[in-house]
């Protein structure tokens, strides 16, 4: 895979590994995070970014007279990643009664790419960077460190179907992003989104403030106020169990069934995924085994997250169903 900041997608149209290929469009066709996030490559275990810290000084002057010279200051961050895989067996007993070789193999190949993007997608919100979990760590980690913003929607959370609140919670969301525009996606759960839909179409407005969008695979993606709603659904925590990533299970003051819509933008210098190894992902099929009469494959990546800019990601928190 190239370097530079492209998608996964563009990524992997350069190459001509097919089984990679196929591998890679399986996981970007199970994440949205995958598929929208800018990916960045580089060489070594970590990134050095520097971010802006204080600037020069400036100052008004008389004749004949000179200025204090100063030179503001950066501050310097390291963003790591960490090695994603898994591997695949495919016994000869199934390649002789049940099927083809390939076709099977085909099969569990799309299984481990799907896997692969539920176990990334958990940690891109729930990691912790921790040596437990062996991930990296994800937006609300990041964001806690200053990293990003956070919004609540009330003492004891609020519906997005509220009168008066909901829909306004999200618009002053939005505000947030100090000089960065409008985000360029909201990730949130199905009911969530229900609810936003629900009380825009319900709303009193001279236009309508729902739309309809495509993602890359010309899918259809429902728009709030031109902002893609993004579902991000079940995903594979780090003892292996499908559970949900933005479920109702957080705690908001008195509150413990509330959930978080994400607002991002996505770009190199705002929320931007990270390859290590120059982009590298490695996907092999080996010949059978001698230990059993099986063909195994692996498959190996090295993902990470980063939040170049704090005003480029918004956690509106307490969002009841």
């Amino acid at each position: 895979m190239p370097t530079g900041n492209v998608t996964l997608l563009e990524a992997t149209k350069s190459g001509g590994d097919l089984q990679k290929s196929g591998v890679v469009e399986t996981i970007i066709q199970e994440s949205p995070m995958i598929e929208m996030l800018p990916w960045m490559a580089f060489s070594g275990n970590a990134l050095k970014h520097s971010e802006e810290g204080t600037l020069p000084g400036v100052q008004f002057r008389n004749v004949n007279e000179g200025y204090t010279a100063s030179w503001g200051s950066d501050n310097e961050h390291f963003w790591g990643v960490s090695i994603l895989g898994g591997e695949i067996k495919v016994d000869k007993y199934l390649v002789n009664v049940v099927g083809t070789e390939d076709d099977i193999e085909a099969k569990q190949w799309m299984k481990l790419g799907k896997a692969n993007a539920m176990r990334f997608d958990y940690e891109a919100f729930k990691g912790t960077g921790s040596a437990a979990s062996k991930g990296f760590k994800g937006i609300n980690s990041l964001i806690s460190e200053g990293f990003g913003q956070t919004l609540s929607m009330g003492t004891n959370g609020l519906s997005m179907s509220a009168t008066g609140g909901g829909l306004d919670k999200m618009d002053e969301a939005m505000d947030l992003f100090k000089n960065q525009g409008m985000p360029d996606a909201a990730l949130l759960n199905r009911t969530t989104r229900r609810s936003i839909t629900s009380a825009a179409r319900n709303a009193f407005s001279g236009y309508s403030l729902i739309d309809v969008g495509t993602d890359v695979y010309g899918r259809q993606v429902v728009k709030y106020n031109d902002i893609p709603l993004r579902i991000m659904g079940d995903g594979i925590n780090s003892s292996g169990t499908v559970t949900p990533i933005l479920d109702f299970d957080e705690t908001e003051g008195n509150s413990d069934v509330t959930s978080s819509v994400y607002f991002a933008k996505f770009g190199e210098d705002d929320v931007c995924g990270l390859l290590g190894q120059n982009g590298s992902m490695s996907v092999q099929s080996f010949g059978e085994l001698e230990t059993a009469p099986q063909r195994m494959g692996r498959m190996e990546w090295y993902p990470g997250i980063a939040i170049f800019n704090k005003y480029s990601i918004v956690r509106l928190t307490g969002v009841l169903a």
